[in-house]
């Protein structure tokens, strides 16, 4: 028993030195990675600083440049503002003939500023000039669309309405002839009824032998109201026969006048609000 505990002592410690070996490697790797990575971020940041200072430099320069551009155009616009204002008044011809007769260079110099700075200014003014008339030509032209664009909507618009109103006329007629359709429906279920009826009279006259109080006299009166039924009913069927063809033009008609309708509100409201807009 004392050698088993020994050497379960002795794998223990094993064990253990095993252990704290294996978390110092670890602590080690995680502070080499953590180094690795300190010096990655801070390699990083010296990038990125180095940068921001290269855009800085670079933006200074130019801020430099333009200083230097805006002082030389300022000390150019001097030089012209020191010229004689009397010179102003002279043609170009005398300019150039300052310049042939003159002696020395500052004159030449001084004269050939004054046509320069003349030239750039007819330049501009002619810029100016050309854009004005243009803006004012795009103006005219842009206000005399909108106007033909609206009173082209507003033609629109008022064609419309007199459409709408002349089929709403009509609809209306059309409206007259479906109640008179439905009116002759309710004629045509009285037909059937009066059918009905005829139908029995003609089953009485059918068995009018087996009715010995039924005199000669009624039988000529019933013969003759018969004769007078089913000629109002051929009448009947043919005024419901011409009723029926009239009604299906008119509900055929009553469609596509209202499909035209619908159409036309839709161009009406569209019409409307583009002139409100």
């Amino acid at each position: 028993l004392q050698e088993k505990l020994t050497k379960e002592d002795k794998e223990q410690r094993k064990l253990k030195f095993k252990l704290d070996l294996q978390e110092r490697t670890t602590e080690a790797k995680i502070a080499e990675k953590t180094a690795a990575l300190v010096e990655e971020v801070y390699f990083a940041q010296r990038e990125r600083d180095e940068a921001i200072m290269s855009r800085l430099q670079l933006a200074i320069e130019e801020r430099d440049e333009a200083i230097a551009r805006a002082k030389h155009v300022e000390m150019s616009l001097k030089a012209l503002e020191n010229i004689n204002p009397e010179e102003n008044d002279m043609t170009l011809q005398e300019l150039l003939n300052r310049i042939n007769n003159a002696d020395t260079g500052i004159a030449i110099q001084k004269n050939g500023a004054i046509i320069v700075d003349r030239i750039y200014k007819t330049k501009e003014c002619k810029k100016r000039i050309t854009a004005e008339e243009m803006s004012a030509v795009i103006e005219e032209r842009d206000a005399a669309l909108s106007q033909a664009k609206l009173l082209s909507m507003q033609q629109a618009r008022e064609t419309a309405v007199q459409q709408y109103k002349k089929l709403e006329e009509e609809i209306q007629t059309l409206r007259i002839y479906y109640s008179l359709h439905k009116s002759l429906s309710q004629e045509e279920n009285l037909k059937d009824q009066f059918n009905h009826t005829l139908s029995t009279y003609e089953e009485a006259l059918k068995n009018r032998e087996s009715i010995v109080s039924i005199t000669q006299q009624q039988n000529e009166e019933l013969a003759t109201q018969l004769q007078q039924a089913l000629t109002e009913r051929a009448n009947m069927e043919l005024q419901l026969q011409h009723a029926t063809e009239a009604s299906k033009v008119a509900s055929e008609k009553v469609q596509k006048l209202e499909r035209l309708v619908d159409v036309l509100r839709k161009k009406v409201g569209a019409g409307t609000m583009r002139t409100v807009i």
